[in-house]
């Protein structure tokens, strides 16, 4: 997360909201595998699938604060760039995700426009597995400095991925194996923002519900926004969803559902949504800087716990984590197109 000095730039997060009780591990003591911060990570991703991570007192910590704190402003000054230029690196779904997403181009719960924007910036291009897409010179003159983030957070999920391996007791490399950097994945850095909401009519989702596809999801933000569903809670429910609450110096992370198809479901993933910013954070922009990390393309998308009584699509098992992630793909976009038609998906 950003440090202190960004956080101290932005009205207070109110503290009579209903707020989303995070467990916090620590970056320092899960690399040294000191005290319980492997079992405390292990229970957090099975609990909720999201954690904290306290990332002082640790030097990749504390360099990847100085490199959010320089990513805040180039997410702002892309973000902010006039639409036509922004047109020019439009995103071309479904061929490719990677470039700008504008404002409105998804539909919400009640089927409004979304309030966010983004930019992808493809991890393949930037490690050399494809060709670097193009980009803008806002993004493109800080090439070095967003290399040495991204470098940063792959050694955090390591190790992440690592842990979660030896506390379910399955080889250190089994999840690491199956999301090799050097491999064409799909992962991406991610620059957003959501826009401010001055206006009652903007008191509503930004960023529509829904659950990560791939393995881990490193975010960093400051102004508040982000909800999580409470486990067995509807989506429609209103009152199922907790804000939750950015700290300094801390990464929300949480688990995608590629994880919780190779562990048979035992590591959860939770769904959640972009809402207009509580409090007094409603009148500024809330940015956000984050590294959605999906599994190399040819990794099997087989089951690597025998858990009987878990759930879980067996014939998931068969495909290829590219042949899924479309599929899934594919079954969200039927799902909106039905929700359009006021009728409901079936899967």
């Amino acid at each position: 997360m950003a440090s202190d000095t960004l956080f101290s730039e932005i009205p207070h997060f109110p503290d009579d909201v209903p707020t989303a009780v995070i467990k916090v591990v620590t970056l320092e003591r899960l690399r040294s595998r000191e005290g319980e911060a492997e079992k405390d990570l292990l229970q957090a991703c099975k609990e909720s699938g999201f954690f904290l991570l306290d990332l002082r007192g640790d030097d990749t910590g504390k360099a990847l604060i100085e490199e959010i704190d320089k990513l805040f402003s180039v997410c702002r000054e892309t973000l902010n760039l006039p639409a036509d230029v922004k047109k020019e690196y439009e995103h071309d779904v479904p061929r490719s995700f990677l470039g700008f997403k504008p404002r409105g181009q998804a539909r919400t719960e009640k089927n409004e426009p979304d309030r966010y924007e983004s930019f992808n910036i493809g991890q393949d291009g930037l490690m050399g597995n494809e060709t670097l897409q193009k980009l803008p010179p806002s993004i493109h003159s800080r090439l070095p400095l967003i290399k040495s983030y991204l470098g940063h957070c792959q050694d955090i999920v390591a190790l992440v991925s690592s842990a979660l391996a030896l506390q379910l007791d399955l080889p250190r490399g089994t999840f690491t194996s199956l999301q090799s950097p050097t491999k064409l994945s799909g992962t991406n850095v991610r620059l957003l923002k959501a826009f401010a909401s001055p206006e009652a009519e903007d008191l509503r989702t930004a960023l529509p519900h829904h659950t990560d596809f791939g393995t881990i999801t490193l975010l960093a933000n400051v102004v508040g926004g982000l909800q999580i569903l409470q486990p067995g809670k509807s989506p429609m429910e209103e009152s199922a969803w907790v804000w939750a609450r950015p700290r300094p110096g801390h990464l929300i992370v949480n688990i995608g559902e590629a994880m919780s198809q190779w562990t048979g479901g035992v590591l959860r993933s939770s769904m959640h949504r972009v809402r207009h910013a509580p409090g007094l954070q409603r009148f500024v922009d809330k940015y956000s800087v984050v590294y959605l990390v999906r599994p190399e393309r040819n990794a099997s998308m087989k089951r690597l716990l025998n858990i009987d009584e878990t759930g879980g699509d067996e014939g998931d098992g068969n495909l290829t984590a590219w042949e899924w992630e479309v599929k899934k793909a594919l079954a969200m976009a039927r799902a909106d197109v039905l929700q359009e038609k006021g009728l409901k998906a079936e899967y």
